[in-house]
């Protein structure tokens, strides 16, 4: 019995350990995190005065307020001299009312989620000192965007954080929205998707980050692994207070099931020669979100490949002498981090 105990009290203080080389004090940031909240400027806005208003938005928001027209609400150019009256319809449309009164109640008070974002752009400071922190722009997406980094800002879509409780998500059409994405729309999600799609945009070749539902690939399915994994480690840097299972937004059964899991997972990939695969299918099936990674039982969970990849660098940063910004760094390093890991 005693034995057994032990066995356990050396598997816990394993996992509390295991990722100490992260677990750093970080300098705060040298100047408060900048948050403009358009989502209350657009939605709360007066409408006999949105030609003013929209003159204000170009200058302040730039491509956000531009895609946010012509790509997300189908209004058409913030250059089109009838903007306004097109605005006008769509802030007095009854839905958009109903919406705009939900993001107000569970956002009310967007300070703890601007702490956590200072906390997790204080980490990002220390590892890529010489890379300026965005502005952090709420907005309402009309569900198409749940993030939106460009150039120095980075546009949050409150309207996809609401949570999966909520009635107007639960209204969202399953065809366009099934459970696992909807699963993924907690308030508590959003920091972690922020800086993640911030660290895709500024840390991935040309072309490779997309959006959040849809992940680029590399030359084969082993070197998309790994660059997947070195982003979810770096994500992992800047929330070093954060479990695995909240870093992949798994539940308690998809994540024991992974870890459970892990041998046989690489084991797959082995017996269907699916390591050195080229087939774009195949990995992206990996990589991007679903309700299970096609190829493995149902219990799965979707993303699985990041997970892998994942693990594969873990293994690999905890060995080695490097930073955070060496490890994005490098290239043509898969195999290398491959040899690491031992499932």
């Amino acid at each position: 019995m005693r034995v057994f105990v032990l066995f356990f009290l050396c598997a816990a203080l394993y996992n509390c350990t295991s990722d100490s080389k992260l677990d750093i004090d970080v300098e705060p940031l040298k100047s408060e995190l900048v948050i403009k909240r358009f989502d209350r400027e657009l939605l709360d806005a007066d409408i006999y005065s949105l030609k003013t208003l929209n003159k204000k938005w170009i200058a302040d928001y730039g491509i956000l307020y531009e895609s946010f027209l012509s790509q997300m609400i189908n209004v058409g150019s913030a250059q089109d001299p009838m903007i306004d009256f097109r605005l006008e319809k769509f802030l007095t449309d009854s839905i958009i009312q109903l919406i705009n009164e939900r993001i107000k109640v569970v956002f009310h008070d967007f300070e703890p989620y601007k702490l956590e974002l200072e906390s997790a752009f204080a980490h990002y400071n220390h590892y890529f000192p010489n890379e300026k922190v965005p502005v952090i722009v709420p907005f309402y997406s009309s569900f198409n965007a749940k993030t939106f980094p460009i150039n120095d800002t980075l546009g949050i879509g409150l309207d996809m954080f609401l949570g999966r409780n909520e009635e107007v998500i639960s209204l969202l059409p399953p065809e366009f929205f099934p459970m696992y994405l909807k699963n993924d729309m907690d308030p508590e999600n959003m920091s972690l998707e922020a800086l993640k799609s911030w660290l895709y945009s500024n840390h991935s070749k040309p072309g490779e980050f997309e959006n959040s539902n849809v992940y680029g690939v590399r030359e084969d399915f082993l070197s998309s692994l790994v660059y997947h994994g070195k982003m979810m480690w770096a994500l992992q840097a800047m929330f070093p207070e954060k479990s695995e299972k909240e870093l992949f937004s798994y539940s308690q059964e998809e994540w024991e099931w992974c870890d459970r899991n892990e041998s046989y997972i690489f084991q797959n990939l082995i017996e269907f020669k699916l390591l050195y695969s080229k087939n774009l299918q195949e990995i992206k099936s990996y990589v991007n979100p679903g309700s299970f990674t096609p190829g493995l039982p149902q219990e799965s969970p979707g993303e699985l490949g990041k997970w892998i990849g994942y693990r594969m660098v873990s293994r690999y940063f905890e060995e080695k002498e490097m930073s955070i910004q060496e490890l994005l760094s490098q290239d043509n390093d898969s195999r290398k981090i491959l040899s690491y890991y031992r499932p």
